[in-house]
């Protein structure tokens, strides 16, 4: 039996998390099995010494070794103390996907997420439909019951804390959020202020066949940073530009190049052209927000601009899977077709 490791830092204890503490030890020496620092005979600190070192009560901690002795991963010699009896890694990854909202592209990003991880890992997905109640509860409810959390925050001034409530070693940001987490936690997010920069830096040619340049940002979007960007490009230009948020009180001009943010505001778009007989790409541009299928076909094809979901998913999975730190910058696609 090895006491070398005794004391080392095995246990982690987070007295500002919600998680309750013996699930806290339970998991710390589940992390230190999987990552390697604990191996089959090596000495786990005493019931004295966490209670003395966090000042947490004695119960919590037996509570948490019994725990982990029914599930065989310790056992003890009196006179000797606790020991790793099973030094296999302790099952698979056990991840909390919590999503703002489910649609089609977010689909491809989830089945891209699962196909990488195989059977490495179990995942339940929630979602919280842009409410900071919803996100609260889910998190609250639902903390203890994983090991591995992969967030898509809600923006807002409450969700540092509510986060804080989470083992912060496990955290994972997704999507939104690279401004306000991104240096906090490790993520895969899209910078969507700088991807519509550098979209309209790209075409910046092209925008002078267009009279007037519309961002149509309907009232259920949360991408500010579009909006952010969209003004940043335009402010310097003599070019004549609008930004509209009751998108469904918009009626397009003849040379209007549109930027969509909802498919809803498409699909109205495409029927105000058919009426007026105007061609798509020439009296009236079209550029969407998200690429799907369809859009490839309608109306000889519809021009999209679209974060790299399916990329989303292959680069989150890898960094759960190699637990690694980093901050990656999602890419961004531009699909050209007929509408621009």
């Amino acid at each position: 039996m090895d006491t070398k490791k005794e004391d080392q830092r095995i246990i982690y204890i987070d007295h500002t998390l919600s998680i309750p503490i013996y699930k806290q030890i339970v998991a710390s020496v589940q992390q230190g099995i999987s990552n390697g620092s604990l191996t089959q005979g090596d000495l786990i600190p005493s019931v004295n010494a966490v209670a003395a070192k966090f000042s947490v009560a004695r119960g919590s901690i037996f509570k948490a070794y019994n725990e982990l002795r029914g599930m065989g991963i310790i056992d003890s010699v009196p006179g000797k103390g606790y020991f790793i009896a099973n030094a296999r890694p302790v099952g698979k990854k056990n991840i909390f996907l919590l999503m703002s909202t489910y649609n089609p592209y977010r689909e491809v990003f989830y089945n891209a997420f699962i196909d990488k991880l195989k059977n490495q890992a179990t995942v339940d997905i929630y979602f919280h439909h842009h409410n900071i109640r919803v996100f609260e509860t889910l998190i609250q409810n639902h903390a203890s019951n994983y090991n591995t959390f992969v967030i898509m925050p809600e923006i807002h001034k409450q969700t540092a804390q509510i986060l804080n409530q989470l083992d912060q070693r496990n955290i994972y940001i997704l999507d939104t959020g690279l401004k306000q987490f991104g240096t906090l936690y490790p993520c895969v997010c899209q910078n969507y202020e700088g991807d519509i920069l550098e979209f309209l830096h790209s075409v910046k040619k092209r925008l002078n066949h267009y009279k007037r340049m519309v961002l149509l940002f309907s009232s259920n979007m949360r991408n500010y940073d579009v909006i952010t960007g969209f003004e940043r490009f335009f402010a310097a230009s003599k070019q004549e530009w609008l930004v509209v948020q009751k998108t469904e009180e918009f009626i397009p001009q003849r040379g209007d190049l549109c930027m969509v943010m909802d498919d809803n505001d498409l699909v109205r778009l495409f029927h105000f052209a058919k009426k007026k007989r105007w061609q798509l790409g020439h009296h009236l541009g079209i550029i969407s927000y998200y690429d799907t299928p369809l859009k490839s076909i309608i109306a000889e094809g519809i021009t999209t601009i679209t974060p790299d979901f399916r990329q989303m998913g292959i680069s989150m999975a890898e960094m759960v899977l190699q637990r690694s730190k980093e901050h990656i910058e999602n890419p961004f696609l531009l699909i050209e077709r007929a509408s621009f």
